[in-house]
């Protein structure tokens, strides 16, 4: 891992530079844009350092196998593949379209095409295609899983099914953007969102996830999740040692146990879906149009970085 990245980044008010990669910065995008071919960027300098700081903490992480869900145009790809350097990093996103030109030049100029792969027109709520995918692309476990798609519960949820069980123990799988149904732009009821399950519930899910206990030869002991980091603007879940059924459909459900007399989806959930009950009562009095994109979603724009 090339931590010294961080170190080279240049943020100016619309742009994050890297050496000679030009990132424009989506947050702050203007009419007025003199940087010439660049990749499109949906992460804020604040996310960026948040980032730096846990991966300064992982010094000792390596990913040689690296799938991101959620590459918008390439930049994001091109990002991690400089910070990684894996020795092969898959990228899907949903949009029915191919490889941008910035990004291509940057593969071809590179060499990387046999260590860069896109796959366009994939959705991540698809598991029997990621399943696909990985075992075609890949000639081990996975390392890392990157998740910056759709960031709706149900299709986050699909992909954690099926990409989880394929990290290798100790593996790292992060869910970016898990907070946004805590955001100003969000709270209001007449939100685009109003009457979509908060991603917050996956993330309680995996926390009690982590605290379930599992028979192991006769003791009872932590298995599936090793560890747990949660950040304002990500979580990441480390692989634990216990063994999964590759073949089979994981379910995260069967993987958490509770007092009985809980509904299976536990107390916070139950809170959640009458606290959305209520949004979408009121988003359907007021007409507002309850169909989300299937994107990931643009929080306030922080306060610029100085150049």
């Amino acid at each position: 891992m090339k931590l010294d990245m961080f170190d080279r980044l240049v943020w100016q008010h619309d742009r994050m530079l890297l050496d000679d990669l030009v990132f424009r910065l989506e947050h702050y995008r203007s009419p007025d844009w003199d940087g010439g071919d660049h990749f499109r960027f949906y992460k804020t300098k604040e996310l960026v350092d948040q980032y730096a700081n846990f991966f300064s903490r992982r010094s000792d992480f390596r990913a040689e196998r690296v799938i991101e869900l959620g590459i918008y145009d390439g930049g994001s790809t091109a990002f991690w593949y400089e910070l990684f350097q894996p020795q092969k990093h898959v990228a899907l996103d949903i949009q029915g379209q191919t490889d941008p030109p910035y990004f291509r030049r940057y593969v071809e100029s590179r060499g990387l095409d046999g260590r860069i792969k896109t796959h366009w027109n994939t959705d991540q709520a698809a598991k029997a295609r990621l399943r696909t995918i990985v075992e075609t692309e890949f000639d081990g476990p996975l390392d890392l899983v990157i998740d910056d798609a759709s960031h709706l519960y149900w299709p986050t949820l699909a992909s954690f099914e099926a990409l989880f069980p394929l990290l290798t123990p100790g593996g790292l799988y992060i869910i970016e953007d898990w907070s946004w149904g805590h955001w100003p732009d969000f709270i209001v009821p007449n939100n685009l969102r109003a009457a979509e399950d908060l991603l917050t519930r996956l993330v309680i899910e995996l926390v009690e996830a982590a605290g379930t206990l599992t028979q192991c030869e006769g003791a009872l002991l932590w298995q599936l999740i090793l560890s747990m980091v949660v950040y304002p603007g990500f979580v990441v879940v480390e692989r634990g040692p216990q063994q999964l059924d590759k073949a089979t459909q994981f379910n995260l459900e069967d993987h958490i146990k509770r007092r009985p007399g809980r509904r299976q989806l536990g107390l916070f959930s139950q809170l959640a879906r009458k606290l959305q009950r209520k949004l979408r009562r009121f988003a359907n009095d007021s007409g507002v149009d309850r169909q989300a994109p299937n994107r990931a979603p643009e929080p306030t724009p922080t306060p610029r970085p100085q150049p």
